[in-house]
C-alpha cells in the first residue's frame, strides 16, 4: 500500500479521536430528548389521529415533523439548538403554537384544537399535505402528499418522490443504486425490488423511508462497520394492515399476444401472506434478474470473450433492479408465494417461493470495430439468431430472533434450481483495414444447463452486562454446482487461402464449489459516544471445474477426446483478516475508522491435461474510513467513505483451457492470474427542505484498481496454431485475461429537485460527468481506452390529481471515446432519450386515457445504426362497479411500428454496436378487477375531525 493511503487513513483517525475529546465536555454528554403531548378535538374530547406536530426555528424552518397516533399521542425528539417552535395543526381547526427554549417543560400535556370558523362556509377545503420528514440519516415521503392515477401500483408513486430516478432498468436513490426494497421493514419475496414495485397498489402505501441500511452484523451489535447498502422501505397504511386485497387481470390481443395474472395480499396484523401469478407473452416481467442467471444472446458463446462493457467481470453487469429485459420476443411464466408473521413476542419469520419460467427469442446484428495497432483496425459483423427457455425454482427465508436480553440471531438460508435451454444459429463476417474479407462462420450451437445454489447465513450476537460490549458471530456458507452439454457444429471460410473447416464437438463442463467465511467480533465502549471493535475473519472459496470435449475425428470418423478443448480444474482462496474499527456518534457526527490486515492465498491445481500446482500469497493492509456530518436544523449532511478491497478472479478465468463456441473468437484462461486491488472514495453532499420540496444531492467518486483483470487479445493476420492444436485462422481472435495496471474511473452526479407551484409540478435536474480508462493488450502492445460521458437530463412531473397526471423528461449523452493506440480514432457518439407520459380522466376516474412517447435519437453509431426511433403507446378506457374497482381497457403498443433496440460498449480494444429485435406493433384489450376487503378501525363511529381523512388530499363538510 502505498504512503499517499497510510497519511490518508491516519489523518482521518486522528480526527476521529479529536471528536472523540470532543465528545467529553459536559455540554455534550446529555441524551436525546423527547417533546410530549396528547391532542384532542375541542367539541366531542376525542383524541385525534393523525394531527400535524412540526418542529420549527424561531425563524420558520422546519426542522423535523411527525403525526399524531390512534390515541391522539405523540413523541418526537428535541433537535439540540437553543430555541424551537412547535406546531400543531389539523385541517380545519386552529392553529397551536408553543414556543420552548432550553430548560422549558417538554411535555405538553392536552392540546386542544379548536375549530376555524373562518373555514366553516367552505365547501370543500384542501389543504397542503406535508411532504415527509427527516428521522436522522432517514428521509421519510408521505403517500399522501403525492398524486397518481385511479389503481396506481407502488412503482407509479416512487417515480414522483424526489430524487428518486430510473436509469436503464435501475433505480436510483439519491444519487446511488437502490440495492433493496422492504415492505413495513420486512423481505417481500427476498426483498425482490420489482416485486414489491410492481404488485403493491400505491393507495396502500402511507410512508416510503430512503434510507442507508446497515449490514445485520452492524444493526445487532450497535457498531457502524461502514457497510451499507441504499434501501427503500415501504409502510403500509394502518387500515390495509388487516383485510385482503389485489387484483386479477387477463387480456388478449392482435398477433396472439396474450396477458394475465394477478396477486392476492391476505394480511392479518403482523402474518401475512401474498400470492402472485404472471402469464404472458409480451415482454412484461415482476421479477428480477437474479432469476434469470444464463439468459443472454452470449448463452451459446457469442461476443469476443474477456469482459463486456469495457471491463466488467463476467456476470457483474446484473443487478437486482434489471427487470426491463425487453430485448427479444419474451414469453414468462411465474408464480410466487410469500409468508411473514411475528411468532411470539421474540421472532420475526418471513419466507417465499417463486417459480419462473421464460422463454426468448433473440435476432442480433452485431458490428465490432477493433483496435489492433496505430495504423490497423479490424471489423467483425454477426448476424445471430438465439433462443433461450430458462426454468427457475427459488426459496428464501429470513428468521430474526431476539432469545433474551442478551442473546440474538438472524438466519437467511437460500435455494435455487434452475434449468436453462439454449440454442444459436451465428452467422460472421470479419473484415480488414480496407473492408476486404477476412474470413467467415456459420455455427449452430445446442447447450443444456442444469445448476443450484444452496447459501445460508447466521449472524449471533452476545450482549455482556457492560452497555457497548457484544461478541457477535457471522457464518457464511454456499454449495453450488453446473452441469452443462454443449454441441457445435460449424463451418469457417478462409478468404486469403480459399479454404473450408468444419467442427463438429460435444462438451461437457461440469463446476462445483463450496465456500464459507467466518467472522469474529468483539466491540468495547471507549467512551460515551465511541466504541472500538476487534475481530478475526476467515473464508475460503473453492471451486472445481472439469471440462471435456470431444470432436469428430476426420480420419476415424468417431468422437475423439480433443486435449487442447479439454481440462479439470481445481481452485482454493483461503483469506484470512484481523480487523480493528472505531466509531464515533455524537451531535450530528458519525466517524468510523478501520484497519484491517488481510493474508489470501491462491492455490491452484491442475489435473488434466496436465498436472501441476500454482500456489501464490497476498498481504495486504486494508484501510477504511466513513465520516458523516448532518445539520438538522439546515437539513443539510456531508458523507466521505474512503474503502479498499480485493477481488479474487474466477474459476472460469483460472481454467487453462480454450473455449471456441464461437470459433472466430476464441477465450482461455489464465492460471498465472493474482488478486486485483481496489480503491474507493465517495463524497456526498445533500440538503433536504422538505417543507418546501426542495432536494439538493452531489457526489464524487473515484475508484482505481491495481492488477486489474484486464484482457490479453491477439489477432491473427494468418493462420495461427492455439496451444500447437488448434487452428485459428485469419482475423479470428484469442482473448485471455491478464493482470494490468491502469485502471481507474471517477463520477460526478449532481441532481436538484424543486416544486413549480403555479402548475403543481415538480422539477428535477439530473447532471451527470464520467471518466473511465481500462487498461488492455492488443497483438502485444498495451492500450488504454479512455471514455468520458457527459450528460444532462431535465424531468417535469405532475402532482395536480389523480385525473391529471403527466411527466416530462429529456436527457442527452455525449460520448467522447479515445485509444493510445490510434488517438485519431472517432467513435464519439451522442444519445438523447425524450420521454412524455400523459394520463387524463375527464371524470373522476370513470372514463380514462393515456399516453406514453418516448423517442430516442442515436448519433455517431456504426453503419445504420444511427436512428431516431419513436415509441408511441396509447390506451383509453373505462372504470365502473363500486369504486371504480373494474376497468376495462384498450391499448396499442407502439402505434408507429418502430420500436427497437440499439446498445453501445466499449470495451480494452473494441467498440461494439449490437442492433436486436423487440415487440413491435400489437393492441390489446384487458379486464382488470381491484380486490379489497378490509377491517375498519375501531372504534367505528366518525368525528367530525376524520372525514375526508382516507382520500389523504384534504377535509370534505
Amino acid at each position: 500500500m502505498k504512503i499517499s493511503t497510510l497519511k490518508l487513513f491516519f489523518t482521518l483517525f486522528l480526527i476521529g479521536m479529536s471528536l472523540e475529546g470532543y465528545s467529553q465536555r459536559p455540554e455534550n454528554r446529555g441524551q436525546v430528548q423527547k417533546i410530549k403531548g396528547q391532542v384532542i378535538e375541542g367539541l366531542s374530547k376525542d383524541t385525534m389521529i393523525g394531527a400535524n406536530v412540526l418542529i420549527k426555528t424561531v425563524t420558520d424552518s422546519l426542522l423535523t415533523s411527525t403525526v399524531t397516533g390512534v390515541d391522539g399521542t405523540f413523541e418526537i425528539d428535541r433537535p439540540r439548538i437553543p430555541t424551537v417552535v412547535v406546531e400543531i395543526s389539523f385541517l380545519g381547526y386552529k392553529k397551536i403554537t408553543r414556543t420552548l427554549s432550553r430548560g422549558d417543560a417538554l411535555d405538553l400535556g392536552i392540546l386542544v384544537l379548536v375549530e376555524d370558523s373562518k373555514l366553516l362556509g367552505e365547501v370543500v377545503i384542501e389543504g397542503q399535505v406535508p411532504v415527509g420528514e427527516m428521522k436522522g440519516d432517514t428521509t421519510s415521503f408521505n403517500a399522501n402528499a403525492f398524486k397518481t392515477q385511479e389503481n396506481a401500483q407502488a412503482e407509479d408513486l416512487v417515480r414522483k418522490l424526489p430524487g428518486i430516478t430510473f436509469q436503464g432498468g435501475q433505480i436510483q436513490a439519491q444519487g446511488e443504486q437502490v440495492q433493496k426494497i422492504l415492505v413495513d421493514g420486512r423481505e417481500f419475496f427476498g426483498s425482490d425490488p420489482s416485486i414489491a414495485l410492481r404488485n403493491l397498489p400505491a393507495d396502500a402505501i402511507d410512508r416510503i423511508e430512503i434510507l442507508d441500511q446497515r449490514s445485520d452484523q452492524s444493526r445487532l451489535t450497535g457498531f457502524d462497520d461502514g457497510n451499507y447498502s441504499k434501501t427503500i422501505n415501504i409502510i403500509l397504511r394502518e387500515d390495509r394492515k388487516n383485510g385482503q386485497f389485489g387484483r386479477v387481470y387477463g387480456g388478449y390481443g392482435t398477433d396472439d399476444r396474450y396477458s394475465a395474472g394477478g396477486s392476492l395480499n391476505f394480511f392479518k396484523g403482523d402474518r401475512r401472506v401474498s400470492v402472485l401469478g404472471l402469464l404472458n407473452n409480451i415482454n412484461q416481467q415482476n421479477f428480477s434478474s437474479q432469476d434469470l442467471a444464463g439468459v443472454s444472446a452470449n448463452a451459446t458463446g457469442g461476443g469476443g470473450g474477456g469482459r463486456p462493457g469495457g471491463g466488467g467481470r463476467p456476470g457483474g453487469g446484473n443487478n437486482n433492479f434489471f427487470v426491463g429485459n425487453d430485448i427479444g420476443i419474451l414469453s414468462t411464466g411465474a408464480l410466487g408465494l410469500n409468508y411473514s408473521d411475528k411468532w411470539g413476542k421474540k421472532v420475526n419469520f418471513s419466507g417465499s417461493y417463486f417459480f419462473n419460467n421464460t422463454s426468448n427469442n433473440l435476432r442480433q446484428i452485431t458490428n465490432r470495430e477493433t483496435v489492433v495497432n496505430q495504423n490497423l483496425r479490424q471489423y467483425y459483423q454477426e448476424n445471430l439468431i438465439n433462443t433461450v427457455e430458462n426454468y427457475n425454482h427459488r426459496v428464501s427465508g429470513r428468521m430474526e430472533a431476539d432469545l433474551n436480553e442478551k442473546n440474538a440471531i438472524i438466519v437467511t438460508p437460500s435455494i435455487s434450481f434452475q434449468t436453462n435451454k439454449t440454442f444459436g444459429d451465428r452467422d460472421a463476417l470479419t473484415l480488414g483495414n480496407s473492408n476486404d474479407s477476412l474470413s467467415a462462420l456459420r455455427s449452430v450451437t445446442n447447450a443444456e444447463t442444469k445448476s443450484y445454489n444452496i447459501s445460508n447465513n447466521i449472524t449471533y450476537r452476545y450482549k455482556f452486562d457492560k452497555v457497548g460490549r457484544t461478541f457477535s458471530t457471522d457464518v457464511f456458507t454456499a454449495i453450488n454446482k453446473r452441469d452443462q452439454f454443449s454441441d457445435l457444429l460449424a463451418a469457417s471460410r478462409d478468404y486469403i487461402r480459399t479454404s473450408l473447416d468444419t467442427t463438429l464437438q460435444e462438451t461437457t463442463a461440469l463446476s462445483d464449489g463450496f465456500n464459507y467465511r467466518v467472522n469474529l467480533t468483539f466491540t468495547e465502549p471507549l467512551g460515551e459516544k465511541s466504541i472500538g471493535t476487534f475481530g478475526y475473519q476467515v473464508g475460503n472459496n473453492k471451486t472445481s471445474a472439469d471440462q471435456k470435449t470431444f470432436v469428430v475425428a476426420e480420419e476415424q470418423g468417431i468422437y475423439v477426446l480433443d486435449t487442447a478443448l479439454s481440462n479439470e480444474f481445481d481452485n482454493k482462496f483461503i483469506t484470512q483478516r484481523l480487523r480493528s474499527g472505531y466509531a464515533y456518534n455524537n451531535a450530528g457526527w458519525n466517524v468510523n475508522l478501520n484497519l484491517d490486515y488481510q493474508n489470501a492465498r491462491l492455490d491452484n491445481n491442475s489435473i488434466f491435461p496436465t498436472v501441476g500446482v500454482f500456489k501464490r500469497d497476498f498481504n495486504n493492509i486494508l484501510p477504511s474510513a466513513n465520516i458523516s456530518y448532518r445539520n438538522r436544523e439546515s437539513g443539510l449532511s456531508y458523507r466521505l467513505r474512503y474503502r479498499t478491497g480485493t477481488d479474487e478472479p474466477s474459476v472460469a478465468e483460472l481454467q487453462n483451457v480454450v473455449n471456441n463456441q464461437n470459433p472466430l473468437n476464441l477465450r482461455v484462461g489464465n492460471p498465472s492470474l493474482g488478486q486485483s486491488f481496489n480503491h474507493n472514495i465517495f463524497a456526498n453532499v445533500s440538503k433536504v427542505n422538505l417543507e418546501k420540496s426542495r432536494t439538493l444531492f452531489m457526489f464524487v467518486n473515484y475508484s482505481s484498481t491495481s492488477n486489474f483483470i484486464g484482457n490479453s487479445t491477439f489477432i491473427t493476420a494468418q493462420d495461427t496454431l492455439i496451444n500447437g492444436e488448434i487452428l485459428l485462422r485469419p482475423g479470428g481472435q484469442i482473448s485471455q485475461p491478464v493482470n494490468l495496471d491502469g485502471n481507474f474511473r471517477t463520477r460526478f452526479f449532481l441532481t436538484y429537485g424543486a416544486p413549480i407551484k403555479g402548475i403543481k409540478t415538480q422539477f428535477n435536474s439530473n447532471t451527470r460527468l464520467g471518466f473511465n480508462r481500462t487498461p488492455g493488450i492488443i497483438n502485444g502492445e498495451k492500450n488504454l481506452n479512455d471514455n468520458i460521458d457527459l450528460s444532462q437530463g431535465v424531468t417535469f412531473t405532475s402532482n395536480i390529481s389523480k385525473n391529471v397526471d403527466f411527466t416530462l423528461s429529456t436527457t442527452g449523452t455525449y460520448t467522447i471515446v479515445n485509444s493510445s493506440l490510434q488517438q485519431n480514432l472517432d467513435n464519439n457518439y451522442f444519445i438523447q432519450e425524450s420521454n412524455l407520459r400523459l394520463y387524463f380522466s375527464p371524470n373522476n376516474g370513470k372514463l380514462f386515457m393515456g399516453n406514453t412517447v418516448n423517442n430516442i435519437l442515436y448519433r455517431g453509431l456504426s453503419e445504420g445504426f444511427d436512428q431516431s426511433v419513436w415509441l408511441w403507446n396509447i390506451e383509453g378506457g373505462f372504470r365502473f362497479a363500486k369504486n371504480n374497482k373494474a376497468e376495462l381497457k384498450l391499448v396499442i403498443f407502439d402505434l408507429l411500428n418502430q420500436n427497437n433496440s440499439i446498445t453501445r460498449t466499449i470495451s480494452d480494444v473494441a467498440v461494439t454496436d449490437v442492433f436486436t429485435n423487440v415487440l413491435t406493433r400489437y393492441s390489446m384489450l384487458t379486464f382488470t378487477y381491484i380486490l379489497g376487503n378490509f377491517k375498519q378501525p375501531e372504534p367505528s363511529s366518525e368525528q367530525p375531525w376524520q372525514r375526508g381523512r382516507p382520500g389523504g388530499g384534504g377535509r370534505s363538510w
